[in-house]
């Protein structure tokens, strides 16, 4: 089950507080009800409840690749992108200006405007589609397309098409993600069968007489615009490797205001001719080298910084792919082969805007690139995150590395040593019941001032990761060193870690889905969207449901349904009752002091893919008394629901349970005696929060699935504590129910029970 790449789709750089909550953050509103107001509430005003989850819906294109759309909430979509087969993928993936993402696989591009419709790689279409059956498999998930047919074709149905409907030359008809590799096979078949005639990739007609397929309804793009600015025209030419015309596809970008132009331009034959206002642009695109296989050579890499549109004649600007001769490679210190290649160009125009084009590639085809200087108008950010693997699995490491720069370098060699790599122990924990013929993935994503989103760009081997499993990254500094990471369990639970910065020649560890999990609220580092804040009247509390060891790491489960009830009451009242849901946000709350309590369940015990943590129940307590400031402010940074400059974010005094428990990568356990290291303290982000005294830690131990409960020794002061227990030869083989309760000083508490939270290993044979 490979898992390779996520997109998250980012806030500009400097765009902090209301921008992204203002501007479409996708939050996945699944239930939004109307409760009586509370009778502090200091006014007449309705409270409404709005229940949100983290969502995840597979959509499949024509060639057969999926990309996984996830919305976690307070947040844009991630895109996961999952190649059809054997590795060899690649991608280009923007947003245009209406906001759509778009997904486009490099073997549609020689046909992508001649034959192609761009419709049928809109990913927030595809997503929208009532049509799509978005199942976890996507095998049986349809992708519905128009066609048309040369005059005296007779329509049928096309490699991998199944055709519905026919009218004349007019067809309808579907695709399936394995129907797909049949299509993407006769493209390769068409585009190797020019390379070997020596004619530019897509001058064969496409395939079985087809002219034109699109995604079905898709809006026919001949509605007219009234141009706001006077219109010159840019006609760019573009020539290949063999000095003949060639297409491309490329981003232009108006440097004065991304507002006057910002879009896609589709070169075919060697030209491309579109009507822009006058003034400073630059562009940005990729050329695509195929082999007589129809599979992918080289990629280029072009883009010019800056360059004019005169407001008189026709401006003409050549591309020259064979300038992109700049071949990027990295010399690491120990053996490895690239597998993985990424490339961000981020353009900011004059007035701060930023728009990016980012490219994935899996597998060992080289990248080139022509070398550009910084921009004169507004500014470019080039950054190329490579990965590599070591010659075989059992070595047990790989590589990560990234470099950015504000203009695009000639010299693309890298070289890395000891003392330029972080060495970070990755260790991959799975319950014993996961189903082990699939992998798990590890994804690393650079992070640095112009990609703040907790990284924008998160990339793995196509192949994913092997678990349990204990393997050393290597990752580098070169674009300041800091990282996002996540990881997919077998089981598809998914942690998302938070952005750590990783110094060259340090050496670090991170534990990923190791148990219990359960659900929990966390300490968070970086750049963050509030999961309990106040801001003014509107409220929010959401506990992420499958939070492992590390207390940066949030996590969730992705394709598998976890039976769940999420409940809140303010002063005893409740103002919300859910169930698939895994917390709320409130419009209307008290501005007053208000006590507030959550009850969460979730119940994993009929999934076979789960022996551990099966079952879970929250209850968390919390007083909330409004205020401007200290400690509780949330840092400007970072944004919560209902933020403005008038209505700061206050951090909520919700406490915190943190477990270190002794197991290993299997969450199982042989020492007669258990220990688990506890910490309990309050939310927070970057250290701001609650800092009331933790006043009280007790932990139980159940052998008999709750029936009966012995006390567990707990030593330590202040939430920092050592928990002891016993291990008994009789429960041997059996995963035992933990009970933890804590309070603090300012009236908090948390009770939280997680059944099968590890296993006890089963006695020697």
């Amino acid at each position: 089950m490979p898992f390779p790449s996520i997109r998250l789709r980012k806030r500009p750089p400097g765009r902090h507080r209301l921008a992204a909550v203002a501007g479409g953050v996708a939050v996945a509103l699944l239930t939004s009800v109307p409760v009586p107001a509370l009778a502090d509430a200091g006014s007449a005003s309705t409270l409404t409840a709005t229940g949100v989850a983290t969502t995840a819906t597979t959509v499949t294109l024509v060639t057969g690749d999926q990309v996984v759309v996830t919305t976690r909430p307070g947040q844009q979509p991630s895109y996961i992108m999952r190649p059809a087969a054997d590795g060899a993928g690649a991608f280009e993936s923007y947003d245009d200006a209406s906001g759509d993402h778009y997904a486009v696989p490099v073997v549609a591009m020689p046909y992508l405007g001649k034959g192609l419709d761009l419709s049928l790689f809109d990913v927030t279409r595809l997503a929208q589609d009532a049509g799509n059956d978005n199942v976890a498999s996507g095998d049986s998930q349809r992708i519905s397309v128009d066609l048309s047919f040369a005059p005296g074709t007779t329509a049928a149905s096309p490699a991998g098409v199944t055709l519905t409907s026919v009218d004349g030359s007019a067809a309808q008809g579907y695709l399936t993600a394995s129907s797909g590799t049949a299509f993407t096979a006769a493209l390769r078949r068409e585009i190797g069968a020019d390379v070997a005639a020596n004619r530019q990739p897509g001058t064969t007609p496409l395939f079985d007489g087809v002219t034109s397929m699109s995604l079905a309804g898709a809006p026919d793009g001949g509605a007219t615009v009234s141009p706001q600015y006077a219109l010159n025209i840019l006609q760019i030419n573009a020539t290949g490797m063999s000095g003949q015309p060639t297409g491309a596809y490329l981003s232009l970008y108006n440097t004065d205001s991304f507002k006057r132009e910002n879009v896609s331009v589709n070169v075919v034959n060697g030209v491309a001719r579109v009507a822009v206002p006058a003034g400073n642009y630059g562009l940005y695109g990729v050329f695509y080298d195929y082999n007589t296989q129809g599979q992918l050579s080289a990629l280029r890499q072009f883009s010019l910084s800056d360059f004019t549109v005169s407001a008189t004649g026709t401006t003409t600007v050549p591309l020259d792919e064979s300038t992109a001769t700049s071949k990027f490679s990295v010399d690491t210190p120990r053996p490895a082969t690239q597998d993985i290649v990424m490339t961000d160009y981020f353009r900011q125009d004059a007035t701060g805007a930023v728009a990016s084009m980012l490219l994935s590639l899996w597998g060992t085809t080289p990248l080139y690139t022509n070398a550009q200087p910084a921009a004169r108008i507004g500014a470019i950010h080039d950054v190329i995150q490579w990965g590599a693997e070591a010659p075989s699995a059992s070595d047990g490491y790989r590589y990560d590395v990234a470099y950015g720069s504000d203009d695009v370098p000639a010299d693309q060699t890298h070289v890395e040593t000891a003392g330029t790599l972080a060495t970070v122990q990755e260790h991959f924990a799975i319950d014993p019941a996961a189903n082990n013929s699939y992998h798990g993935s590890l994804l690393n994503g650079f992070v640095d001032s112009w990609n703040n989103a907790g990284g924008d760009s998160l990339l793995s081997p196509w192949n994913g990761q092997a678990w349990p499993a204990d393997v050393t990254d290597y990752l580098g500094t070169g674009d300041g060193g800091t990282w996002a990471q996540m990881a997919s369990s077998p089981a598809n639970v998914w942690q998302y870690g938070d952005s750590l910065t990783f110094a060259g020649g340090r050496s670090y560890a991170v534990g990923w889905n190791h148990g219990p999990l359960k659900p929990e609220l966390a300490q968070h580092v970086g750049y963050q969207f509030c999961f309990a804040c106040s801001a003014g009247s509107n409220l929010t509390v959401i506990l992420d449901p499958a939070v492992d060891s590390e207390a940066t790491h949030v996590g969730f489960y992705s394709f598998v349904t976890v039976p769940e009830h999420f409940t809140l009451y303010a002063d005893g009242q409740q103002v919300f009752d859910s169930t698939y849901q895994d917390g709320v946000e409130l419009q209307g709350t008290p501005t007053t002091p208000t006590t507030y309590r959550t009850v969460y369940d979730t119940d994993l015990s009929g999934n076979a893919n789960f022996s551990q943590s099966t079952k879970t129940h929250t209850d968390l307590t919390f007083r909330y008394t409004p205020q401007t400031g200290g400690s509780s402010a949330l840092p400007a940074a970072d944004y919560c629901f209902g933020e403005s400059d008038s209505t700061p974010c206050q951090i909520l005094p919700a406490l915190t349970l943190g477990y270190q428990l002794t197991s290993d990568n299997n969450n199982t356990s042989d020492q007669p005696i258990q220990r688990m290291r506890l910490n309990v303290g309050h939310v927070s982000y970057d250290g701001a929060g609650s800092h009331s005294r933790i006043t009280s830690a007790n932990v139980s131990v159940s052998y008999d699935a709750g029936t009966t409960w012995k006390p567990a020794i707990v030593a330590g002061v202040n939430g920092t504590y050592q928990v002891m227990w016993p291990n008994p030869a009789s429960a041997h083989g059996t995963s035992p129910a933990i009970k933890v309760t804590a309070t603090d000083a300012a009236g908090g508490s948390i009770t939280q029970t997680t059944a099968g939270a590890y296993t006890i290993a089963a006695p020697k044979s």
